[in-house]
């Protein structure tokens, strides 16, 4: 990280705030985005629900 950087330092810190971890690549299957993603590519956007991130969240499966 280049200190001298604004926005990376400013994303360095909101990764330590918020305990998450920004990244260029597509989320890991295995996480709620990426349950969420693989979701929107089999059924669509227009079957996304607020009740399917919630079930994201809970690692509960996402049903259409």
């Amino acid at each position: 990280m280049d200190m001298n950087d604004p926005q990376q330092v400013g994303i360095a810190f909101a990764e330590a705030v918020y305990g998450f971890t920004v990244s260029e690549g597509p989320p890991d299957p295995d996480s709620a985005l990426g349950r969420v993603r693989a979701f929107t590519t089999k059924y669509g956007e227009e079957a996304l629900r607020p009740e399917h991130f919630t079930a994201a969240r809970e690692g509960r499966p996402l049903l259409p």
